[in-house]
Parts: C-alpha cells; structure tokens; sequence
C-alpha cells in the first residue's frame, strides 16, 4: 500500500458510497459526477491493492477489505472534524466530550442519570451515545471509536484486549403488562411461559445465552412465537399490545416497573444474575470526559444502592 497517494478525498468517497451504497446517491452527496466517483473509488482500490467494491444491478456493496476501510475512514474524517474544531475554536476545546456506547440495562436508567448529573457540571458537555449489540459496542470500543461501554459484561472472548470494571450485579426478569393472565399468580411454573410470546435478546449475545440456559435448565425450550428484540421502545410497545413476557435485564426495566406499566411474573430468576459495569480499552489512558462519565455513573449506582 501506497500511503503517499492517499488523500482525503479518497477517504471521504469512500464513506459516502459506504453510506448511501450506490454511486449515483453517493455522487449527489459529495456534489460530484458518477464517473467522478468511481473513478476516486478506483484509484483508492489501485492504492491499497485490494477490491473495495463490488457491483449489482441497483447498486454497490462493500467486500470484506471495504467494510474494515470504512470503518476507519469514517472514524479518521470524524477525529480530523472534530481536531479542526478544537483549533479553530477555543471555546469548544474547553468542552468535554465522551462517546460512551450503552446496552439496554444502562441506557434505561443509570446512563440518562449520569449523564443528567455530568450536564449540571459541565454545561459544555458534549455526549455521543451509541446503542448496540454487546459484540457491536466492543468493536467500536476497540477501533476507538467510543470511549467506554456501559452495560452487562460481554462475552469472556470478547475481552482479551479490554478491561471490565464491575459495578453490580442483576439478574434477568420476567414482565408483562398489568393486565396479562400470570400477572398476580404465586410461582406459576416456568412451563406456563410457553403459552404466550416471549420476547429476548438477540441471539449470539451473553444475555440471550443466559436466558436460553435458564429455561433449557428447567426442561423448557422457547416457545414457538419468540421476538428477539433490544429496542426498549418497541418492546414496550409491544408489550402493551400483547401477552408477550419479556425475559429483560432488570435494569431496562426498572422504569416501567415503578411507573407500573409492565409488572413483574413471579418466577424466581435469581440463577441468571450476572455483572454490569464499565468496560474499557486496556491500551492507552481514557479522556478526561470519559473518566467523569464514570465517576458519574459510580456516584448514581451508589446513591441507587444506598436507596435500595
């Protein structure tokens, strides 16, 4: 690879067509010509020598050499931004910023409220919250995209070159909505779940395998109608609409739980606690906004456990 010849605008065609997946689209973005594209994208391909593109009728995708350029083309246009910003303007060098990747059970509750407490302190705050799969946020994580992850700790293979800091522990919970048939019964059995929808994490995530060893363990398969979800909003949705139950981290569904939307179904879940906390790369020292986004959050799981 030729780094000599590569410039910016290779870079930045390269998001485009990443993002819009057609060239014509990714023309118009870039207030380009279509030839002017492809023949940005093909120098690009000459220069890293490897096939970046590959055609279809309505568009382009990106190979596998394509999809890991992206990435760190986008993340490489984002940190130039962002440095230009920092030496044009004094005022914004002076802001925090953080980008914090957050899984259900923390974006529910404990992130919005650090967050809300760090804004009170630092009105120049600048915060970018990402929302993912476990695997998704680590990826990010690693390719330095986001700062921190907030959430239940990934899988043991994910974390050979990160950190996780543990805060507390919770187990997964069975809810409904208020009006569902085994709302109010006492330690109805585990085989009574099978009769309504279940929704649960997507499949491949650490908390999806725990709800699966949990039923598998007391001799019950899923159900034949299972949505697998992580969207909040939706399930909650759903939920209202439904008899579904949802087999959710208990911090994702604290909120609706006191507000007394969704109530609980009296099965006792404890065998599926399991940590959340705070994961981190190992290498290099994390930003400033990042350490008080945890200090942050510290003091709210604190203040929560003392209320408890």
């Amino acid at each position: 690879m030729n780094f000599d010849r590569l410039q910016l605008r290779h870079l930045r065609c390269l998001a485009a067509v990443g993002q819009e997946r057609n060239l014509v689209r990714a023309a118009s973005a870039l207030a380009l010509t279509q030839p002017a594209v492809s023949k940005t994208m093909a120098e690009l391909e000459d220069i890293v020598g490897r096939q970046l593109l590959v055609r279809r009728r309505r568009g382009v995708d990106l190979t596998a050499a394509g999809e890991v350029l992206l990435r760190h083309a986008v993340a490489t246009l984002r940190s130039l931004r962002e440095g230009v910003s920092l030496a044009l303007d004094e005022a914004e060098g002076q802001q925090l910023r953080v980008a914090v990747g957050a899984l259900p059970n923390m974006a529910a509750g404990v992130l919005p409220e650090a967050i809300a407490l760090l804004v009170g302190e630092h009105p120049q705050l600048r915060v970018r919250v990402v929302s993912g799969t476990n695997a998704q946020l680590m990826a990010q994580l690693r390719q330095g995209e986001i700062d921190l992850v907030v959430g239940r700790l990934a899988q043991p293979a994910a974390l050979v070159d990160l950190s996780f800091q543990q805060l507390y522990s919770e187990p997964l919970l069975l809810v409904a909505r208020p009006a569902h048939p085994l709302a109010g019964k006492p330690q109805p059995p585990v085989a009574a779940l099978a009769a309504y929808p279940l929704v649960v994490p997507l499949q491949g995530t650490l908390v999806r395998d725990t709800a699966d060893a949990f039923l598998y363990a007391r001799g019950n398969a899923l159900p034949g109608a299972v949505v697998e979800a992580t969207d909040n909003s939706f399930i909650l949705s759903l939920l209202a609409r439904t008899d579904a139950i949802w087999f959710a981290p208990k911090g994702a569904a604290d909120g609706a739980l006191a507000q007394g939307s969704l109530v609980r179904i009296d099965v006792d879940t404890r065998a599926t606690d399991g940590p959340v906390g705070i994961t981190w790369r190992r290498v290099g020292e994390p930003g400033d906004g990042a350490r008080r986004l945890a200090e942050a959050i510290e003091r709210v799981v604190r203040r929560r456990a003392r209320a408890a």
